[in-house]
């Protein structure tokens, strides 16, 4: 297996789950699985109480960058430059696999995805979407995240992944992304930032999607709405076809069997006196039911109809491009892929104007109801 190398960014306030995420690493590197584990954090005073010498482990501390603006822009400069710091650290031949102080993973997980890498990160050279050449990934080998959204595009995990080195480098938004969040934008925006600008080269499609997000609201009631609306849309659909082939041909998905991983963010614990009381963050808390809920082979509508789309694996983005399904036809699926090969040549701009007019109709309504 290629020397793999383990980084942990961020900080958390428990010292049980500080020990619990740094275990996992730890037994892969005993056992030669793991060549370094660097944990990369700031070297600001306030944390200091809680970043512990750990037997293994090199402990990194960097200058804190200057950051500005609502939580969520100041969250994204924080995460870009401590995951590009921390990739500084690797040598530049190393699988990686990144994580934070609050993200575990169940040793024999963790230890299958880098001994399996090269089969199950394989890309897919000589894929067509119905016949249609769609662009190549930009990543000399897939990358691993824990799940992934059907009907939101590039909306997925990214407390944790595993990729190449040179791959994982391309995960560090330009500098530009970060006045995205200069006004108030849902907060999904930032896993969005995180994966988008690879992408957007090949897929210029995707270029008002990120310009007009502010309408992607993810309040429950609104979302209702929203799905019901985009998929009846035209252009929404060549997005799905899109944005499935960037998941089949650039992502493995898998977020295993419930307790393979567990994440306890800040975004649903407040208080952290005590490991016991954390509390598990979506979709980890309920994996089966997820997974169950795409239906994938049978069908592509189950997964892209519920409010949130969470993929917990392969199937979907796999059976979507090669068996036939019992909801939508093929013949409109190569349709729509055949339009997405052709997208530089202009043929979308009159239904993308026409979507996004709608949904900025549908999204003022949403803030004079709130207002």
């Amino acid at each position: 297996m290629r020397p793999t190398d383990a980084i942990v960014t961020g900080f958390t306030k428990n010292a049980e789950l500080y020990r619990r995420a740094f275990a996992p690493l730890q037994e892969l590197k005993q056992r030669g699985v793991l060549r370094n584990i660097r944990y990369v954090t700031w070297d600001s005073a306030e944390i200091d109480g809680f970043i512990a010498p750990l037997d293994g482990v090199d402990i990194v501390r960097v200058p804190q960058p200057q950051a500005e603006g609502n939580g969520s822009r100041r969250g994204f400069v924080y995460q870009t430059r401590n995951l590009e710091a921390a990739l500084a650290q690797m040598p530049d031949d190393a699988l990686v696999v990144k994580l934070r102080p609050d993200f575990i993973f169940r040793t024999e997980f963790l230890e299958s995805k880098l001994r399996d890498f090269e089969r199950l990160c394989a890309t897919r050279p000589n894929a067509k979407a119905f016949g249609h050449q769609l662009p190549r990934t930009p990543f000399a080998r897939k990358i691993w995240i824990p799940w992934a959204d059907a009907n939101q595009p590039f909306f997925y995990e990214d407390a944790a992944f595993i990729g190449l080195k040179g791959d994982l480098k391309t995960l560090i938004a330009p500098d530009q992304a970060e006045a995205m969040l200069a006004e108030p934008k849902p907060g999904s925006l930032v896993h969005v930032l995180r994966y988008i600008h690879a992408f957007l080269p090949r897929f210029p499609m995707f270029k008002r999607y990120v310009e007009e997000y502010a309408a992607f609201a993810n309040d429950l009631g609104y979302r209702r709405r929203l799905m019901s609306m985009m998929l009846e849309d035209g252009f929404f659909w060549h997005l799905l076809v899109a944005h499935a082939w960037i998941l089949w041909t650039s992502f493995h998905v898998d977020c295993g069997e419930a307790g393979d991983l567990a994440f306890y963010p800040n975004t649903v614990n407040s208080d952290w006196s005590s490991f016991d009381g954390l509390k598990l963050a979506p979709p980890y808390d309920q994996v089966d039911m997820w997974r169950r809920g795409t239906h994938a082979g049978e069908g592509v509508l189950p997964a892209l109809i519920r409010v949130y789309g969470r993929l917990m694996d392969d199937a979907w983005a796999e059976a979507f491009f090669t068996r036939a399904m019992r909801d939508v036809k093929q013949d409109m699926l190569g349709r729509l892929a055949q339009r997405v090969a052709l997208q530089s040549t202009g043929c979308l701009d009159e239904i993308e104007d026409a979507f996004y007019a709608k949904l900025r109709t549908l999204h003022a309504e949403r803030m004079r109801d709130a207002a």
